[in-house]
Formats: C-alpha cells, sequence, structure tokens
C-alpha cells in the first residue's frame, strides 16, 4: 500500500513589525514570540545502510535549512526585510515559499503569532 510520512518540528522566533494601513491598534509596530511548525512529507530511506536510514530528513539537516530562512526575521524588523502587508498569513506564504526552494520536502508551515492566532499554509499537489 502506497503512504507517505510526516514529520514537523517546531521553531521560534522574536520579530517586530507593523500593519501600516490596518485601522487597529497593529497600525503601531510591535512585536511577538512567533512559533514556526514546519511539516516535510516523504519516503522514509530504505535499508541502505546510510546513516538517515528510515528517516525522511534528519532533523538536524532539516534545522540548518529552516535557520537560515527564518534568521533575516529573527529580532529584526520584519517591515524593513520584506515588500509586503506583514500580516501573519503573508509572513507565513513566505517562509513556506522559502522553504520551498530549498531541498526541503515542505508539505505545511504554520506560524503561531499569538497563542491563540495562527496562518497555515500548505502544499497542494
Amino acid at each position: 500500500m502506497p503512504k507517505k510520512v510526516s514529520v514537523t518540528k517546531f521553531y521560534t522566533f522574536e520579530a517586530a513589525h507593523q500593519l501600516v494601513n490596518h485601522e487597529g491598534k497593529c497600525k503601531n509596530e510591535h512585536g511577538h514570540s512567533y512559533k514556526l511548525e514546519v511539516t516535510v512529507t516523504g519516503t522514509p530511506k530504505q535499508a541502505d545502510g546510510s546513516p538517515d536510514e528510515g528517516m525522511i530528513i534528519d532533523f538536524d539537516e532539516m534545522s540548518k535549512i529552516v535557520k537560515k530562512v527564518i534568521d533575516p526575521f529573527d529580532h529584526h524588523n520584519i517591515n524593513k526585510a520584506v515588500d509586503y502587508p506583514t500580516t501573519v498569513e503573508n509572513i507565513a506564504n513566505d517562509i513556506f515559499d522559502r522553504l520551498y526552494k530549498t531541498d526541503l520536502p515542505v508539505s505545511k508551515v504554520r506560524l503561531w503569532e499569538t497563542a491563540t492566532g495562527s496562518a497555515t499554509v500548505e502544499y497542494v499537489e
């Protein structure tokens, strides 16, 4: 029976932003402790004697790739790094696109801006 396996790893970063055209309090510069969930999907490597046998990807390798993508946001004002409105939806979409351009088989990104609010971007075939 054909099947795929997904694994998810969590990351955090701190960043400031503002929603310039927003009419609420978010038009003021403010910060968040973002929590990022990155899910990769694939078929675990079969018995080949390699160190990553049975894995889709080694978590350490995954973290190196994700860190390179989120480092430009960490402890920065996101508005100064991008040219789009910095909603959680747009930031999640940007992170997904950046990860998709790497060797990481990313299938889903979920970005938490607050303890109760997040945006999810998923790969659709």
